[in-house]
């Protein structure tokens, strides 16, 4: 943990969803403050279970509470506390910030009743340990399945995506600063995609480029579970499921960052 700062804990007031919609912009992906007053809206989601850190003068970190049934087998049902939101500045992680949040919903929680906590997250991403350390366990009983008809809008749609969060994801901005380079993937029974990085955009390549900074080819499968963080990139080439023909280790490790989308703390 680096050094702590000073920060105050208060409950959401009206007006917070402009401040918060640029966190979460940060943390998810694109939002504006209209999707987060749709979303307390619908969720039904009271400020008093929203708890909010404040620091140097601004929202910083926030955590919410929405109680639902969680299933527990075939007709049964528990009263859980289901936490989301959990998402902080990236100028203020790795302070035991978000945390204290999490500790006080689990507070509010028991306050109201429930016998449990419950949340839902990506599988690959660093939070993971924080919940851990806090006692969650995880109770992962279902999969998803996706079948690609058109892989090519897809891969252009990704594209699209990752250029609007990079817009407010300062920590992909810092990690891909100075970095330039072009990406060849031979995706076997969907074809050859190629994309290129300069000047803080990415960029889709209709056909493969004479220069190549970075090639490799794999299934379609297999390269979908690496984006989901399903199967490690190491244990692709390891099982003989992935080739890399051409890159920079170090130039390696920022393609696994794009791909995932995850840029750590």
């Amino acid at each position: 943990m680096e050094k702590p700062v000073p920060y105050t804990v208060r409950n959401f007031q009206k007006g917070d969803e402009f401040a918060l919609a640029k966190i979460f912009s940060e943390c998810f992906g694109p939002v504006a403050p209209g999707r987060i007053r749709e979303w307390l809206r619908r969720s039904d989601v009271h400020s008093e279970n929203v708890f909010l850190a404040v620091a140097d003068g601004k929202l910083v970190s926030h955590v919410d509470v929405e109680f639902k049934q969680l299933h527990h087998g075939e007709g049964v049902y528990l009263k859980t506390a289901g936490i989301g939101g959990v998402c902080t500045n990236s100028d203020y992680r790795k302070k035991g910030i978000v945390t204290s949040l999490l500790k006080l919903a689990l507070d509010h929680g028991k306050q109201n009743g429930v016998s449990n906590a419950s949340l839902f997250t990506g599988l690959n991403i660093s939070a993971h340990r924080i919940y851990q350390r806090l006692g969650f366990v995880d109770i992962m009983t279902w999969r998803t399945y996706t079948k690609y008809i058109d892989y090519s809008f897809i891969f252009t749609r990704w594209l699209r995506h990752i250029n609007r969060s990079l817009k407010e994801q300062r920590m992909a901005a810092r990690g891909l600063e100075g970095w330039q380079k072009t990406i060849v993937a031979h995706l076997k029974r969907a074809g050859t995609f190629s994309f290129k990085y300069r000047r803080r955009h990415f960029q889709r390549l209709e056909k493969p480029p004479k220069r190549v900074d970075i090639e490799f080819s794999t299934d379609l499968q297999t390269y979908s579970q690496i984006m989901h963080g399903v199967v490690q990139w190491e244990d692709a080439i390891k099982t003989g499921k992935l080739t890399v023909k051409r890159g920079e280790p170090a130039d390696i490790e920022i393609l696994k960052h794009i791909l995932r989308w995850d840029w750590g703390d």
